[in-house]
């Protein structure tokens, strides 16, 4: 067996446990995501030492504003949730990325510059984290609306990044970077459309 045969097994021993390939299937060709997307997973692995293992695999270094591949990101985020807890615990590697990554950003120069013209606001937060999205990727569509006090529902369409689990995880970060302990429960319609239903 060759060595691009040995990281093709490689990579689906470790997301065998997730519905990764049926995602892959499903992106449009022309779906794309920033490269911020892409660093945010590698800081993750190298705060948890599980870097080299990842490079075993993904040599490739990522421009912040570039474009890419939807499929690629989708690839290295399983794969990077695999080795952070295991294969079996892919989903909590998941939710683990995406409130790290919630929470990094909070702390970077351009995050903290952010909450504060934001007042710490939920409703004016996550009105922004739609805004943002819309510049970062390029598929589908989030909405946001607020119902009784202190509740918010996101609305999420043609979503290939895991609902239940990584945007979760991110949305429940997000809160914590303002000092905020959300609640987030998740539905889904289908495994691309669904909501978050977010109070604190």
């Amino acid at each position: 067996m060759g060595v691009g045969m040995d990281r093709v097994e490689r990579i689906r021993e470790l997301t065998e446990h997730s519905d990764l390939h049926e995602r892959l299937r499903s992106v449009p060709p022309a779906a794309r995501i920033r490269g911020l997307y892409f660093k945010s997973t590698i800081e993750v692995l190298t705060e948890a030492g599980k870097l080299d293992a990842y490079r075993e695999l993904f040599t490739e270094n990522y421009s912040s504003v570039g474009w890419y591949p939807m499929i690629d990101y989708l690839e290295r985020l399983a794969v990077g949730a695999a080795l952070l807890k295991s294969p079996k615990e892919i989903d909590v590697g998941l939710y683990e990325i995406g409130r790290s990554n919630a929470a990094a950003f909070a702390s970077s120069l351009i995050g903290k510059m952010m909450i504060r013209l934001l007042s710490k606001d939920p409703q004016k937060l996550l009105r922004q984290a739609c805004a943002s999205r819309r510049q970062s990727v390029e598929y589908g569509r989030w909405s946001v609306e607020f119902g009784p006090p202190r509740t918010a529902i996101i609305t999420m369409h043609e979503e290939y990044i895991w609902i239940a689990s990584n945007l979760r995880g991110a949305a429940k970060g997000t809160f914590e970077s303002i000092g905020l302990d959300a609640k987030v429960e998740y539905a889904l319609v289908g495994p691309y459309e669904g909501t978050h239903t977010i109070r604190w």
